[in-house]
């Protein structure tokens, strides 16, 4: 809402000024009209000691400061007469006549990385007769606003603006020779990231997760398609996916494995097969325990690269359990108010043991190198191993002087808190009916260890620092990744910190707004399509939240770029926006898209959509 000051001056001397409220008539381009909502006196206001410039100005500034923190509490929605409701897959339909807004936002990211020359510079080269450039982005931008089956998208179709003039044969034939891209697909996406984003892979983040698939029990495992761990306890065939991202939190590429590989073994795999190229420079790689193995540890060092990565401290060795509860060395962090510890950190570099298979002749080698650790004691991960432990302590209290055959439960975790005593007829001997006793000794040894972890690297820093060269500059010497400027211990804490974004990420794809999961594709070549698909929606919907810094979270965008629609007034080509809210305005401030209108021409609409198909990246 907009506000402007006029004036009048009288014949009397006195002058006059209206602060008017500003707004454009709906349905034109250039028509507007003013509403006077107050009048102030020059005199007047001279009488009162006020500057008359002054006043009305910050008079009209107060009104202003107003009107915007009207809009940012404002939602409203237009009462529509079919609404969107889910199927009983849970699939979204989009039942009512109005057509979608929201994807403006995606397909201004969308044309800025240039995913259109991409496609169309390839897709002439074909002999078919349908816009592949158009169904991909509705096949993103559907899976980003309305997850859904391919099919469910297709019969959506007529919810974007455009032409939608394709069958559903030809949703399926898309997915084709964008599989055949996926390569080229990828190093586009990361040299236009690195363009527009500075994007920088010195350090990159490595985690793997899995997705379920829903098929007949009749249809056997297959190719991609196996049994194994699965993350959500399932008994359905799973595969699993490895993930690379960067410093941003932007996914840089992913790789797909049988669902039967072990989590631990794909690391390797995912590097030789990465887009990012880990033999030519230098590069950190950053993952969780599941990936401290000494293959993939003599994997990065073979490749001259550096590793920051977290090991169990319960299954660490003694030497190591005893250095981690010793008091000596460590510096505290206490709390302002209590003086209560809350956080330790100290650090060792010792000699370890390397044992691995040989690529040639398939025998054990070993070897050994050395290696930096940090080790970290944090109250809060203290008390939440302490939450989590709880339950499962007060199941085994509860086993407590009960007879195996008259306390049965699902708490298997109890199990490992109790001491199986043979009874027979109350009498203690060798039997096979036993009695629970709670085993203090083995509770209080994991309460020692509450709260303690350690992260393994042989990134370090140098005493020695070169003036000329940049603090970023890196070599490899002596088995250690070495920079040009100190590395404190601290600095490798934060730098393992950031894998938490990786979860997150999962988080977004599985359960979140992409719904990648379940997975109904059966065909090998379909399934890799599949996932394709998703990982590129992924990126969209990252860097969308990474302009708004993260502000909103992907569920929060999506609930309200799917409902951020427009309807047709009846006999005319007038659009009324439906439903608007602060986020749909902050993105549109932030990606400058100019929809600032409760009723919209239809030429208007195709101007702006027209507009997020400019190349021009603005920050």
């Amino acid at each position: 809402m907009a506000y402007k000051i006029t004036k009048n001056k009288l014949k009397n001397g006195d002058t006059i000024y209206y602060i008017n409220q500003v707004s454009r008539v709906p349905g034109t381009k250039n028509k507007h009209k003013q509403v006077m909502v107050e009048k102030f006196s020059a005199n007047e206001l001279i009488l009162e000691g006020k500057d008359p410039e002054s006043y009305v100005n910050d008079k009209m500034n107060e009104y202003k400061e107003a009107a915007l923190e009207e809009v940012k509490s404002l939602t409203y929605t237009v009462d529509l007469t079919k609404k969107l409701t889910l199927s009983n897959n849970g699939d979204l339909q989009v039942v009512d006549d109005s057509k979608n807004l929201g994807f403006l936002a995606y397909s201004t990211l969308y044309h800025q990385l240039e995913l259109d020359e991409f496609i169309n510079n390839r897709r002439r080269y074909l002999d078919c007769t349908f816009n592949i450039n158009v169904i991909f982005q509705h096949l993103l931008y559907s899976r980003l606003l309305w997850p859904a089956s391919k099919k469910k998208t297709w019969e959506h179709k007529e919810k974007f603006f455009g032409d939608t003039d394709y069958d559903i044969q030809h949703v399926y034939r898309t997915l084709d020779p964008l599989l055949k891209w996926r390569t080229d697909f990828l190093k586009h996406l990361d040299r236009k990231i690195k363009e527009q984003y500075g994007r920088r892979n010195t350090v990159v983040f490595y985690d793997v997760t899995n997705y379920y698939f829903e098929i007949d029990e009749k249809d056997e495992e297959d190719g991609l398609r196996n049994k194994g761990v699965s993350k959500e306890h399932r008994p359905n065939p799973i595969i699993q996916m490895g993930l690379f991202m960067d410093e941003l939190g932007l996914p840089i590429t992913y790789e797909l494995f049988r669902g039967n590989t072990n989590d631990c073994s794909t690391l390797a795999n995912a590097m030789d097969e990465c887009i990012i190229d880990f033999s030519t420079s230098k590069k950190i790689v950053v993952a969780d325990k599941g990936m401290m193995s000494y293959y993939n540890i003599l994997k990065i060092r073979n490749d001259h690269n550096g590793y920051v990565i977290s090991q169990s401290i319960r299954k660490s060795d003694e030497d190591t359990v005893a250095f981690a509860l010793n008091d000596k060395d460590w510096k505290e962090l206490k709390d302002e108010k209590t003086e209560e510890v809350i956080y330790k950190i100290k650090e060792r570099t010792i000699p370890r043991t390397a044992r691995s298979y040989g690529d040639v002749d398939n025998s054990k080698h070993s070897g050994s190198y050395n290696e930096r650790q940090v080790f970290i004691w944090s109250k809060k991960y203290a008390d939440r191993a302490k939450h989590d432990r709880q339950d499962a302590i007060d199941k085994a209290h509860e086993a407590t002087g009960k007879k195996s055959k008259d306390f049965k439960d699902s708490c298997y975790g109890k199990n490992k808190y109790l001491i199986k005593k043979p009874l027979v007829n109350g009498e203690t001997v060798d039997a096979d009916e036993f009695e629970y006793i709670f085993d203090e000794n083995k509770l209080k040894e994991e309460e020692k260890l509450d709260g303690y972890y350690i992260i393994c690297t042989n990134v370090v820093g140098t005493d020695k620092i070169n003036e000329d060269c940049s603090p970023d500059k890196c070599w490899y010497k002596d088995g250690f990744l070495t920079f040009n400027r100190k590395v404190s211990a601290q600095e490798i804490v934060d730098i393992y910190g950031g894998l938490w974004k990786i979860e997150e990420t999962f988080k977004v794809s599985k359960t979140g707004m992409l719904n990648l999961r379940p997975v109904f594709h059966s065909k090998q070549d379909r399934i890799r399509a599949h996932f394709l698909l998703c990982f590129i929606s992924l990126v969209l919907e990252r860097l969308l939240e990474f302009r708004m810094n993260w502000k909103y979270s992907s569920k929060q965008i999506q609930e309200s770029l799917s409902s951020f629609s427009a309807v047709q007034m009846d006999n005319s080509n007038i659009y009324q926006i439906s439903y608007y809210d602060i986020v749909i305005k902050e993105i549109l401030t932030t990606l400058g898209i100019d929809v600032d209108r409760k009723f919209l021409l239809q030429s208007d609409i195709r101007r702006i959509v027209g507009k997020t198909k400019k190349k021009i990246y603005e920050q």
